[in-house]
């Protein structure tokens, strides 16, 4: 064999070595082996508490008096623009989403933090819906580069308490998942196009729902605070599980027990699972390995959860389920 050729079948392998590191990293894993969690369709009741999820962490609470919204996510840019390019919210996805989701008006936006996939168009559904924006003052300088006037605006801090109807919302700061991108504060009104980075985090929060029928946690982001939730009671938790696959056993054991168990949920609802870089015309698929390990972090918490007793239950795209009853 010639040494050009044998060179060229080195090139080859390495290639096709390469070819499927990359295949795994880049594609996304099956949902099919948690088909049997997905929550059922069921009609409305007359004393429950309705919820749509409609991605990331993008939840509808209503009574059927008042809704609120977290996070409020809808135009999800592609991973070239949100690295290289400049974006913005995307008019026609965030109100097909709202159609969709038959979401016309909403007391309040809740916001998380304030990198783009929480936040970037918080302060455009405010608008549309008439909904008061509440976060940091990161996320208010995002509602104030869209031109939402000032008493459209609440920043919160720990401790915090909001009334909107018969909602009771409490605030608790919570840290963002660890190694995060893009920290520290938006000082100044944020005017989009811009480029991903200028989403900055801005710290944290949970926003605990109490309603006298019931009370719901949302917990976007995968990390704790030891004690936080220890005097806290909550009959659903929407918890953010990434990148959980990427973290320690320990990690996850600890994070379950400071959020999950500490509250007492009996009802756990994955959130932030999904590949937020895809749009919301297809379904939702798991974050690609490069991102997470989805079927990992899920192996951890359902062995946690049958342990404890805890159920647990993906809600599908835009439907509306009584998370309780």
């Amino acid at each position: 064999m010639s040494k050009t050729r044998a060179a060229l079948i080195v090139l080859a392998v390495v290639v096709a070595g390469g070819a499927a590191v990359a295949y795994r990293f880049l594609s996304h894993p099956s949902l099919a082996p948690y088909a049997s969690l997905e929550m059922k369709p069921s009609p409305p009741t007359s004393g429950g508490l309705r919820t749509r999820f409609f991605g990331v962490s993008t939840i509808q609470i209503d009574d059927g008096e008042t809704a609120v919204m977290t996070e409020g996510f809808f135009s999800r840019p592609r991973l070239l623009e949100s690295l290289f390019s400049r974006i913005a919210p995307d008019p026609a996805r965030i109100d097909a989403a709202l159609k969709r989701g038959n979401v016309s008006k909403l007391a309040a936006v809740l916001v998380a933090h304030s990198h783009h996939d929480h936040a970037m168009d918080s302060a455009f559904v405010a608008e549309r819906t008439g909904a008061l924006l509440v976060g940091s003052a990161s996320t208010a300088n995002i509602g104030r580069g869209h031109g939402l006037a000032n008493d459209r605006i609440r920043i919160v801090k720990h401790g915090d308490t909001l009334k909107f109807g018969r909602f009771t919302v409490e605030i608790f700061e919570s840290p963002h998942s660890p190694n995060p991108l893009y920290t520290g504060e938006i000082t100044e009104p944020l005017r989009p196009p811009v480029k991903g980075s200028a989403y900055r985090e801005g710290g944290n929060y949970a926003y605990l729902l109490r309603h006298d029928r019931g009370t719901i946690l949302v917990q976007a982001s995968a990390n704790f605070v030891p004690g936080l939730f220890r005097n806290v009671k909550a009959d659903v938790v929407f918890l953010g599980i990434a990148p959980l696959g990427k973290q320690t056993g320990i990690f996850v054991r600890d994070y379950w027990r400071e959020v999950v168990m500490a509250t007492g949920a009996k009802l756990v609802i994955p959130i932030h699972w999904d590949d937020f870089l895809r749009p919301l015309d297809g379904p939702l698929l798991p974050m690609p390995l490069l991102m997470d390990d989805f079927e990992r972090g899920m192996q951890m918490l359902l062995k946690l959860a049958e342990t404890d007793g805890v159920t647990v239950r993906f809600m599908p795209l835009f439907e509306a389920f009584d998370v309780i009853r």
